[in-house]
């Protein structure tokens, strides 16, 4: 006997929770503030135990140590490490708006009043997408931490020179990275859509980008985000 068969359609999937971009974008840096004052203490460790191996001049170790805010430059680099996906996983218009936000507020996150840490965030990105173009089997992190060191200069320094290139010394300053900052921009898409803006609302967030682009920043005193 045949007996006839009804094929069953796929469960329905119920619409995502909406999200706002600027509360997103709020959250996603609160959290990667956290993540990285967790994991900088030993990434830095790392850092000068390698640094502290080269025959530095005292000049040398001052250029590197004193000079640069390495703490800002982890930061952008946890940043700019989750942000780095942000184009795969949205549509075009609303990882433009994301991405516009974290450049507007990624300074004052970091309390700085220059322009920094989106500079370098900006900057590691286009690394990262350069050489995942170029060549998918390459860590995302690993590019993150050759452009830290090079912005230190190290690869400036002849004593430190060899540390850009040195496998195990990368791999080993990769790891905190790769292991302690969340993957944040895949599970929020996983779990959230963001909120729908029409025309007028993207063209009022446009203009005050570009306001807030021209207009001296301020240092800010940290807040927990609410999302």
């Amino acid at each position: 006997m045949v007996l006839n068969t009804v094929p069953l359609s796929a469960p329905f999937a119920p619409p995502k929770p909406q999200a706002e971009a600027t509360a997103a974008v709020k959250r996603f840096l609160a959290d990667m503030k956290t993540a990285a004052a967790k994991t900088f203490p030993r990434w830095e460790e790392m850092l000068a135990d390698g640094i502290g191996e080269c025959p530095l001049t005292c000049d040398d170790r001052r250029a590197i140590f004193d000079l640069h805010p390495i703490d800002d430059y982890y930061f952008a680099g946890a940043v700019a490490l989750q942000a780095a996906t942000i184009r795969p996983l949205f549509p075009a218009h609303e990882a433009g708006e994301l991405l516009s936000l974290i450049a507007d507020s990624v300074d004052a996150a970091a309390e700085r009043t220059d322009r920094v840490v989106s500079d370098l965030v900006f900057f590691i990105i286009g690394r990262i997408d350069t050489v995942a173009t170029a060549d998918g089997h390459k860590k995302a992190y690993d590019q993150v931490v050759k452009v830290i060191l090079q912005r230190l200069g190290l690869d400036a320094i002849e004593a430190t020179g060899h540390l850009i290139t040195l496998p195990l010394f990368r791999h080993a300053l990769g790891e905190p990275l790769a292991l302690g900052i969340p993957d944040w921009w895949t599970r929020f898409h996983g779990k959230y859509a963001l909120a729908r803006r029409g025309a007028a609302d993207l063209e009022s967030t446009a203009a005050d980008i570009a306001a807030a682009s021209k207009t001296p920043r301020r240092r800010l005193p940290r807040r927990a985000a609410v999302f």
